[in-house]
């Protein structure tokens, strides 16, 4: 959860070794060692997890491109808007003109042909208002958007939302985080010292076979780890679950054809 490895001590009591102690676990964390019961308090919004989620989601900024898309909105608006405006002001100067021209301005002013040249000023303006609010434009964006994310999926630059394009697109060296980022966050053993001799190849006809038991029914009783550990189309799939150095010795005495839980029982 921090990105540290060094595990987070949990403990029922406030205060331990003089260090104030959060009690509370957070949920789909897993635990490395130690045992103990739990009690359900809060779930979904309510839990730990859910409180941290709704303050990040509720400090969600809009993204650059959101920005620009917002500007470029209200540029549009303002041009239609002038654009009306002097639209509607010069068809009022052509009517009032006509008026003038005919010799009987007021009487000219208060006809219904007059009227309905008002109405059909106002019409036209508010038509260019209308027309001025790009309605196809979002619908481009995403397209554009959409596309450059395959294009950036081919460079090997995946990118979950579309949003970001326009970030990622950008960036020459992208820096992350090693822990659990970048590995699989799972430990293995590769090499050991055992028989006077060390093995750089773990292989249970490596072994001397009261040798491999000793060791694997030490491992099963030392330990106090849960992986899963199955065999499927041929390879082998493991879930660590628990200490990871528990869980790799736990997996070498798989390997030597010992099972964790039929020796613990």
């Amino acid at each position: 959860m921090t990105g540290e490895p060094e595990g987070i001590k949990k403990s029922v009591a406030t205060f331990k070794d003089g260090e104030k102690v959060n009690p509370f676990l957070i949920s789909s964390s897993k635990i490395l060692e130690g045992s103990g019961k739990m009690l359900v308090l809060a779930v979904g919004a309510n839990s730990q997890y859910g409180i941290l989620k709704t303050k990040i989601q509720a400090s969600d900024d809009e993204t650059p491109l959101q920005q620009k898309l917002g500007i470029l909105a209200d540029q549009i608006g303002r041009v239609g808007m002038y654009s009306a405006a002097l639209t509607f002001v010069c068809m009022l100067g052509h009517i009032f003109y006509g008026a003038y021209v005919s010799g009987d301005f007021l009487g000219s002013l208060l006809t219904l042909d007059t009227l309905l040249l008002l109405v059909d000023a106002f019409i036209v303006a508010v038509s260019i208002i209308v027309v001025a609010v790009p309605e196809g434009l979002p619908l481009a964006v995403t397209i554009a958007l959409a596309y450059s994310v395959g294009k950036m999926k081919d460079e090997n630059n995946l990118v979950r939302y579309l949003q970001a394009c326009e970030t990622m697109g950008g960036a020459d060296n992208i820096c992350s985080d090693k822990t659990g980022t970048l590995t699989l966050n799972r430990m293995t053993v590769t090499r050991m010292f055992v028989q006077e001799a060390t093995l750089d190849e773990i292989e249970k006809s490596k072994f001397n076979e009261k040798v491999a038991e000793l060791l694997s029914i030490g491992v099963c009783l030392n330990s106090s780890a849960n992986p899963i550990i199955e065999e499927r189309d041929g390879g082998r799939f493991i879930d660590q679950i628990g200490n990871k150095t528990d869980c790799a010795l736990l997996e070498l005495a798989h390997i030597l054809g010992y099972n964790y839980r039929k020796v613990r029982q």
